[in-house]
């Protein structure tokens, strides 16, 4: 497991950005689709694109955690960033303008110290997760789909079944694009579902009792998941009790909605 500090949003969105800058291709268009792995203007490069723009929203909200002095230095430099992944006054396929004019190296180096400011201040928060070990969560997310997906109309509403059905998908997408986007946007996003299932633990009806116990047991587990990914823990239990803790919170929900 590694032990690694540098896999905040700040990190990723400066590696992302420094390779479009250096890329030999002859477009804006061409250096992000070399760097994304997907052709351009397809729905695979836009869905790869958004998660650019995912790293920068992340990046921008992480500053308001940052003592006053060093978040004004830093958000300064925002509207650099922001055009260097937007270009909004840019023709992407102008064969005149070369992806090194994106930004330059003053700027592109100031996100990289914000990153190193955001991870010095929030490591082994989702902000700034410790581990790079994902195996867990990617396996834990897909208990969640067998489970959900073994649950009728009569146990959990469809649509609800079916959004987190998504956003669990979602998950295991970074999760394996995760060295593109980092594991940042990994625990941001394992935060929201986690959110929502407690929700949805007090807005369940009829749940069987297998259901149930399937269903507490999973909470857990992805709990411990995001405590172990984001704290790089070595002494698993102590995630599991947080897990159990947050648990019996939501049990009398779940348990009246049996």
């Amino acid at each position: 497991m590694s032990f690694s500090n540098e896999n905040t949003a700040a990190h990723n969105l400066h590696t992302l950005i420094a390779r479009v800058r250096s890329s030999a291709e002859g477009t804006i268009a061409r250096s992000w689709s070399a760097v994304l792995g997907a052709e351009w203007g397809t729905i695979d490069f836009i869905r790869r694109h958004t998660e650019v723009v995912s790293l920068l929203q992340l990046t921008i909200q992480q500053l308001n955690a940052l003592p006053e002095r060093q978040r004004l230095r830093c958000e300064r430099h925002v509207g650099a960033w922001w055009a260097a992944v937007i270009q909004p006054t840019v023709n992407w396929t102008d064969e005149t303008r070369p992806a090194h004019s994106i930004i330059d190296d003053d700027k592109l180096d100031h996100l990289e110290s914000t990153a190193d400011l955001i991870s010095g201040n929030l490591v082994g928060s989702s902000a700034a997760p410790r581990s790079t070990d994902l195996d867990q969560m990617h396996n834990t997310c897909n208990e969640w789909i067998d489970l959900l997906t073994s649950m009728g109309e009569g146990e959990i509403s469809g649509p609800l079944r079916d959004q987190l059905i998504s956003q669990l998908r979602h998950i295991i997408w970074l999760v394996e694009n995760s060295e593109l986007f980092g594991g940042a946007r990994i625990a941001d996003e394992a935060s929201t579902v986690i959110g929502v299932l407690a929700q949805a633990s007090a807005s369940v009806v009829n749940m069987r009792e297998e259901s149930a116990s399937r269903w507490k047991k999973a909470f857990i587990t992805l709990v411990t998941a995001c405590i172990v990914f984001n704290q790089a823990s070595p002494i698993l239990q102590q995630s599991i009790t947080a897990g159990e803790q947050i648990v019996k919170e939501i049990t009398s929900a779940v348990d009246r909605g049996r």
